[in-house]
């Protein structure tokens, strides 16, 4: 019998694996604005919080399935989805000699919230929408700055997380949009549709500093081995004389960016005691706002922000159900 041999585990996909950089994750990139056939101007993302995972039942509706018309279970898990406070404008601008868009002027609401954000520090004199679209022509873009109220969750947040929101449309449209919007909030529903498939991303749960072991997944040293168990056999070879970033090293596990793609969206709901157990989710306590539930898992812990955009990739498989039965609590 041949002996049994791990030299390694884990993915080679994320190098290299630091922490990230701030909590609350962002998209570079949102794909072909054209193949998501987006009409008019719309906020391009979504910020939500985790909740916890439960699963569904519902009947199949995909033609030529082996179960269709049967009952199946599906695992979904639950974002929390207060709504989005635009308090603010960021306006861009595309230059041939630079490379992307950069910053050309903003403005904030000068609100309760966003100065408790802030800390409470004295702020310049305030601008007004009118006094700051008189600057428009020195931009070509922009995005909104909004408040994620985390104070309406029951996480036991208190302050706001500021993000930025990119919009779809002429820059014309997006001014109009942001007209119509500021100081006001923005739903979920606003955003995205039932049905739609999303891609998530989020912070990874975060294990500080590892040995290679927990981090790589290797195979732990018979107890002679060099008086060290937990640890590679040989890091290098003489030749070439170097450490190849393929080997399995101690260093930081979790905590990273993660993003899983085409996560089928299959409610869009404000009834919580739908999903609310008795005693709450674990972790997290009950839903009190809107909140979505998202086929198959998304990265991060309980409470942890969530970002959501539309699919930029192909969905190889189609999740088609009927109407959803039970929701298991």
């Amino acid at each position: 019998m041949a002996r049994k041999s791990k030299p390694r585990a884990g993915s080679m996909a994320y190098y290299p694996r630091v922490r990230a950089k701030s909590i609350v994750p962002k998209f570079n990139s949102y794909g072909c604005l054209d193949d998501l056939n987006i009409d008019g101007c719309k906020p391009l993302c979504f910020y939500t919080f985790k909740v916890g995972m439960t699963y569904v039942i519902a009947k199949n509706a995909k033609q030529k399935a082996s179960n269709y018309g049967q009952d199946m279970s599906i695992p979904v898990t639950v974002l929390e989805t207060p709504d989005l406070k635009v308090v603010g404008a960021r306006f861009y601008k595309d230059y041939k000699s630079t490379v992307g868009k950069n910053a050309v002027f903003e403005f904030t609401l000068q609100d309760k919230d966003f100065k408790k954000r802030i800390g409470g520090k004295k702020q310049k004199s305030p601008v007004s929408l009118e006094e700051s679209l008189k600057r428009k022509d020195d931009a070509n873009s922009l995005n909104l700055i909004c408040l994620v109220q985390a104070s309406k969750t029951g996480i036991g947040q208190k302050v706001p997380v500021i993000v930025e929101v990119p919009l779809s449309g002429t820059y014309e449209q997006q001014i109009k949009y942001l007209q119509d919007k500021f100081n006001k909030v923005i739903s979920v529903d606003n955003v995205f549709n039932k049905d739609d498939y999303l891609d998530a991303k989020s912070i990874s749960i975060g294990h500080g500093f590892t040995g290679p072991v927990k981090r790589n997944g290797i195979k732990v040293q018979r107890p002679k081995h060099q008086q060290i168990q937990r640890h590679v056999g040989s890091i290098n070879p003489w030749h070439p004389a170097t450490i190849m970033f393929t080997v399995p090293r101690p260093g930081q596990y979790g905590f990273h960016n993660r993003t899983t793609y085409n996560k089928k969206l299959l409610m869009i709901d404000t009834d919580a005691d739908k999903v609310n157990p008795t005693k709450g989710f674990s972790n997290y306590g009950v839903v009190k706002n809107k909140y979505v539930l998202v086929a198959g898992n998304v990265p991060g812990p309980s409470k942890r922000i969530v970002v959501l955009r539309n699919a930029i990739r192909k969905h190889k498989y189609n999740l088609e159900i009927a109407e959803i039965s039970y929701i298991s609590k």
